[in-house]
C-alpha cells in the first residue's frame, strides 16, 4: 500500500511511495515552505522547508486508537497540518507526542511517519503508542503498512512486511546513499493493482528539494527546490 524510510548518511534522505486506491491526489505548494500531497482534498503527506516529513500511512485498525475528543487528544489529520505548517517545531516533536494522545480521524485507521529536520524519525500509531528511532543511533527508519508497536512487541505481522524486508536489505548493504539510489529503492518496492504507486517522492535535506515522479515513471523526474 505504501512504503516510506529514512536514510541518514552524508545527506538525511527521505523517500516514500504514495500506494493509491483510486483517490484524487494533487500537489499543492500554495504555501511555498511547504510541499504536501493532498487525497481527497486532505493533507497526506508531504515536507516543509526546515526538512520536516510526515506521512499518513494505512495499517490494521486498533480500537483504542478510534476518532474521539478530549483534552490532549488530536487527530492524524490536524497532526499533519501542525507538523508541516511549523507550529510544531522539528526540536519539539518528541516533547509533542509524549503530551499528546494521537488518535485516527473518523472512519480510518492509519500510522505517521515523522522525520525531523536532524534525522530522527517516529512511527506514531493511534492506539498502539510510538517508536522513536535516533539518528545517532540508526542509520535509517523504514515503515509500510503493518504497525512497528505490534513488531517490537512480537506480535503476527500483515501488509507490507514484504516490502519492509526488501527495503531493509538495501539499506543494510549500503554506507550511503543518494537520490538516483533512493528511487531504486522505491522502484523495487512498486506496487501494482488495486494498491498501485500513483506518485512517488524523495526528499534531500541538503540540498532542501523534493524530487518526485507519477505512475511508477522513475526515468521522469522533477523537482521541487525550497527558496528557488
Amino acid at each position: 500500500m505504501c512504503t516510506s524510510f529514512t536514510f541518514r548518511g552524508e545527506d538525511i534522505l527521505t523517500a516514500m511511495n504514495f500506494d493509491n486506491n483510486g483517490m484524487k491526489f494533487k500537489i499543492s505548494t500554495s504555501n511555498p515552505n511547504q510541499f504536501i500531497i493532498l487525497a481527497n482534498g486532505a493533507p497526506c503527506f508531504g515536507v516543509n522547508s526546515d526538512g520536516v516529513f510526515i506521512n499518513h500511512l494505512v495499517v490494521d485498525a486498533n480500537d483504542k486508537g478510534q476518532y474521539r475528543r478530549g483534552k490532549n487528544v488530536v487527530h492524524t489529520i490536524k497532526l499533519i497540518k501542525d507538523i508541516l505548517g511549523g507550529k510544531i517545531k522539528s526540536d519539539k516533536i518528541n516533547d509533542y507526542l509524549d503530551n499528546k494522545e494521537v488518535v485516527n480521524v473518523p472512519d480510518y485507521s492509519a500510522h505517521c511517519m515523522i522525520t525531523d529536520s536532524h534525522g530522527n524519525s517516529w512511527a506514531v500509531e493511534p492506539g498502539r503508542g510510538k517508536v522513536h528511532s535516533l539518528a545517532d543511533k540508526e542509520d535509517y527508519f523504514v515503515m509500510t503498512n503493518f504497525s512497528l508497536c505490534d513488531l517490537k512487541a512480537g506480535k503476527e505481522i500483515t501488509d507490507g512486511y514484504d516490502r519492509y524486508l526488501k527495503v531493509q536489505t538495501f539499506l543494510n548493504d549500503v554506507k550511503s546513499l543518494d537520490v538516483n539510489n533512493a528511487f531504486r529503492i522505491l522502484e523495487a518496492t512498486r506496487q501494482l493493482g488495486n494498491w498501485s504507486t500513483d506518485f512517488s517522492m524523495v526528499y534531500s535535506k541538503n540540498e532542501n528539494t523534493v524530487y518526485y515522479c507519477y505512475n511508477g515513471n522513475f526515468n521522469n523526474i522533477e523537482r521541487y527546490s525550497f527558496g528557488a
